[in-house]
């Protein structure tokens, strides 16, 4: 191949496929957060979880594991949102969840709304951020092909 130049990537396209990933990414998210919600409330069962470790991070921010036990098989969840306790998160401190009955990995802290009450709004924000952001990355991309084809055509 030579004499053959290679094209570079521009900087405006590039933009937009990271966006579309984000907002494919952020819409796919709030959709399972959705669908998990409304598996819990098809058949929701109650049970009593622990929070078994705690997992303090250099920002000071803490990661509780929850277990529990449905069925004769245990589950285990980092995910869930323990701001609805009434006592403070500690290791040994009881958890009432509801958990799906059809997929019982599925929980929630009894009383949310959905496995992660504020999460879902957010994402959708973050794609609709990104939906605007991808639009104007396509704009520029056209823009920039259109310049370099009147380049090379030799009009300025």
């Amino acid at each position: 191949m030579v004499g053959r130049r290679r094209r570079k990537l521009s900087p405006a396209l590039v933009g937009a496929v990271v966006a579309l990933l984000v907002v494919v990414g952020c819409l796919s998210a709030a959709g399972k957060q959705w669908a998990y919600g409304e598996l819990i409330d098809e058949a929701p069962v109650r049970v009593e979880g622990r929070i078994t470790s705690a997992t303090t991070h250099r920002d000071k921010t803490t990661d509780y594991t929850v277990t529990y036990r449905l069925r004769g098989l245990t589950y285990r969840s980092t995910t869930l949102s323990l701001d609805r306790l009434e006592a403070s998160p500690a290791v040994g401190v009881p958890v009432p969840l509801e958990v799906a009955s059809a997929n019982p990995s599925v929980a929630r802290v009894r009383g949310a709304s959905l496995p992660d009450d504020g999460l879902p709004p957010l994402l959708v924000l973050g794609a609709l951020a990104a939906a605007l952001l991808l639009i104007g990355m396509l704009k520029r991309a056209a823009h920039n092909a259109r310049a370099a084809r009147a380049l090379r055509k030799g009009r300025p």
